[in-house]
């Protein structure tokens, strides 16, 4: 447990609820429903993390999601692992409402995310990553 950090040791203002699968925060929500979900396991991201500290969070976020649907009427519940504010693997649960326009030119671009990334001089092909990942 890192105490500077606000997932290990949060205000008591933004903490919503801590079980044993990891903790549940306000923190500058941008809309109702906002939530951030972190591990239980202090570690700075995905790759840092032990698997079943990774697998309890998103067992949590499921679970809060779920919550947010039913108390909320969102439509769904988009989970994102943004952000590098905050240096504790934590994912957003961020809802989307019926009268909601989708989010994905919002947050991709006109282009779309894959457009992003196609002239990426480091990008490979599906059968170069298969090898590289040992699939």
């Amino acid at each position: 447990m890192d105490s500077a950090c606000i997932i290990c040791n949060p205000s008591p203002e933004a903490l919503l609820f801590r079980n044993e699968l990891g903790v549940v925060l306000l923190d500058d929500p941008v809309r109702v429903g906002h939530v951030l979900v972190g591990a239980p396991e202090h570690a700075s991201s995905l790759h840092d993390s032990a698997p079943a500290s990774a697998a309890s969070m998103m067992r949590l976020a499921a679970e809060v999601a779920a919550t947010i649907v039913r108390e909320t009427g969102a439509a769904k519940v988009y989970v994102a692992a943004i952000g590098d504010k905050d240096h504790h693997l934590h994912v957003h649960l961020v809802p989307r409402y019926d009268e909601d326009e989708s989010l994905g030119p919002f947050v991709f671009g006109d282009a779309g995310w894959a457009g992003t990334f196609a002239d990426d001089p480091a990008a490979v092909s599906a059968e170069e990553l298969r090898s590289i990942l040992g699939g």
